[in-house]
This record gives C-alpha cells, structure tokens and sequence, in this order.
C-alpha cells in the first residue's frame, strides 16, 4: 500500500473521532437510545486501535523520506492524547475527556496534512 494511503487513512481516522466526539456531545438531546450505542467503550477501543495502526504507518515512513522532527513529535502527542482521552473516560466528565481526544485528532490531522505536504516536496525536490 502506498504510504499517502496511510496518511489519508489517518486523516479520515482522526476526522470520524473529532466528528464523533462532537455527535456523542449532542446525540443525547435528540436520540437517547442511539448515544447508548455509540457511547460505548467497544466504539472508543476500535477507533484508537485504527489510530494506533494507522499512525506509525503513515509517519515513520515519512519522518525516513523528509527528516522533519516536529511532524513525528505532533502525531505522538496526538496519539498520545487520544489515548489519554479514552483512558480517562470513566475517571473525568464526558466534556474533559472528549476535549481531549479532539485536540489529540486536531493534533494527528495537523500531522497527517504536513507529512503528506513534506512527503511531496521531498520527492519533488530529489528527483
């Protein structure tokens, strides 16, 4: 599989956790039943365990094409808050936990954006 697949894998990834933090938020004043489904601990284990795959696939190969440090340092703190985001889960209200898995996705798209803008360049300019 190409390595852009990767990012753009991540991209859409980390787009669904920020879209479905927001949803769960206000799923509950409109559909009570459906917030049970999608409030779930399985939908938070699934969707970091797709950005635990998705992350070191897209970025190591690109941190080895372009060199830049700080795009692999954001998708760590990225991953690094998603993960803190579904830990504290049951530990801190809905409101601080999914804050800080939005700003963990915010973080892995950042990412994902520049190591493909990099990845590009960095062929573009060697060959």
């Amino acid at each position: 599989m190409k390595k852009i697949v990767w990012d753009r894998l991540g991209i859409a990834f980390s787009s669904a956790c920020v879209l479905h933090c927001l949803l769960v938020a206000f799923l509950p004043l409109v559909f009570p039943m459906l917030s049970e489904m999608f409030h779930s601990t399985w939908v938070h284990i699934i969707g970091a365990s797709l950005i635990l795959v998705t992350t070191p696939l897209a970025f190591v190969p690109g941190y080895r094409k372009h060199g830049i440090t700080w795009i692999l340092v954001v998708a760590v703190f990225g991953v690094l808050f998603i993960l803190s985001g579904v830990v504290l889960e049951e530990k801190v209200s809905d409101v601080l936990s999914h804050s800080i898995s939005i700003f963990g996705s915010a973080l892995l798209l950042i990412g994902h954006a520049k190591n493909i803008q990099h990845s590009h360049r960095h062929k573009h300019q060697c060959c």
